[in-house]
């Protein structure tokens, strides 16, 4: 025999937490928290490659550069995602050297794929800056600070 659930509302009068939320404002703050946080491992994974030495193994090298490439990708989806005309000379500047990394690959020399990791990693960190400065420019300023006077915000003319 199966059971059968009853689903009630509750009473209109005390709605639940999300009340007052729209679907896609909650959207929009899980997006930017999934943001951050793939920010937050590409920078890991810039600083834990930038620190094995050109005398670690082979493959601790190419273990990072498997997860510079995962990282470098995904930021470079996020940057392509900003507006050309809102894109800064960063920007445009770090995905032409994502387009030469990936089109020129390591070096054939002993330093090549230790070399092509360290660039991978520098051009993760300035693509990360580039996101996180755009995501700083699109939120709307809350007030202007003025010394000695009230703060001005947004509305004030």
């Amino acid at each position: 025999m199966h059971e059968h659930t009853e689903h009630t509302r509750g009473p209109e009068s005390a709605p639940g937490p999300a009340a007052g939320t729209t679907l896609g404002t909650a959207v929009l703050r899980i997006a930017a928290a999934v943001e951050e946080h793939a920010e937050d491992e590409a920078e890991r994974a810039s600083s834990a490659a930038l620190a094995i030495p050109h005398t670690h193994g082979s493959v601790a090298v190419a273990s990072a550069t498997n997860r510079l490439l995962t990282r470098v990708e995904g930021l470079a989806v996020g940057i392509e995602y900003i507006p050309v005309c809102r894109r800064v000379a960063r920007g445009v500047g770090v995905l032409a050297r994502w387009e030469t990394l990936k089109a020129k690959g390591p070096a054939p020399d002993p330093l090549g794929n230790w070399s092509y990791m360290r660039d991978l990693a520098h051009l993760a960190r300035d693509m990360v800056r580039v996101l996180r400065d755009d995501r700083t420019e699109k939120r709307p300023k809350v007030f202007v600070g003025r010394p000695g006077m009230p703060p001005l915000t947004p509305g004030t003319p």
